[in-house]
């Protein structure tokens, strides 16, 4: 029932236009994106996850509560609602120790913060943990990655989004910008 709720809440403010936060994404640069709503499911009138994302990064829904935006074959966000029943912290705990058999993996830092969610009917603050890495692709070279675990629930208790950007070094950035958008933005429906 809450989900339903819900969902035809999103349903309404996309259809009714989300102009007034979109309007905060800042004006369209090459170093700072401009972005828009988008959401995906399982049915054509229901959402179970959705954010603002880049204008123009394509995008690949790989599950019901998976998808992929990409930008060329140099930058992505990827974004996939886990439910996890353990904390972000803890989350960032066992993906820092998964990434240990990665080849010329650095792990650069290992962080937490809180973030102001602009979905309404979200907690106010997301809580989040990050690991950020570089690793050696073949074919691409060097890459940076930040994964980040979030709660838009409970406090920082449970890890129910993971949040990933990767691409070149040079457009750390711009990755850095899209994972505060897609956090502020990011919302699970069902």
């Amino acid at each position: 029932m809450k989900k339903n709720v819900v969902g035809r809440m999103l349903a309404g403010a996309l259809a009714a236009g989300v102009a007034a936060v979109v309007a905060g994404a800042g004006a369209s640069s090459a170093a700072a994106p401009s972005y828009a709503y988008k959401c995906w499911g399982t049915s054509k009138d229901h959402c179970n996850v959705a954010l603002q994302a880049p204008k123009g990064w394509k995008f690949t829904q790989i599950d019901r509560f998976e998808a992929k935006f990409s930008h060329g074959s140099n930058d992505m966000l990827r974004v996939d609602g886990i439910y996890a029943k353990v904390s972000p912290k803890a989350q960032v705990a066992r993906k820092t120790a998964a990434l240990k058999k990665v080849p010329g993996l650095k792990i650069l830092s290992q962080s937490h913060g809180v973030a102001l969610s602009t979905v309404p009917w979200n907690a106010k603050k997301v809580v989040y943990y990050d690991v950020k890495y570089t690793y050696r692709d073949g074919a691409r070279g060097q890459r940076v990655v930040t994964t980040r675990y979030a709660d838009t629930l409970d406090g920082g208790n449970r890890a129910y989004l993971e949040l990933t950007v990767g691409g070149r070094l040079q457009d750390q950035a711009t990755l850095d910008q899209v994972l505060t958008k897609a956090t502020q933005t990011v919302t699970l429906v069902g």
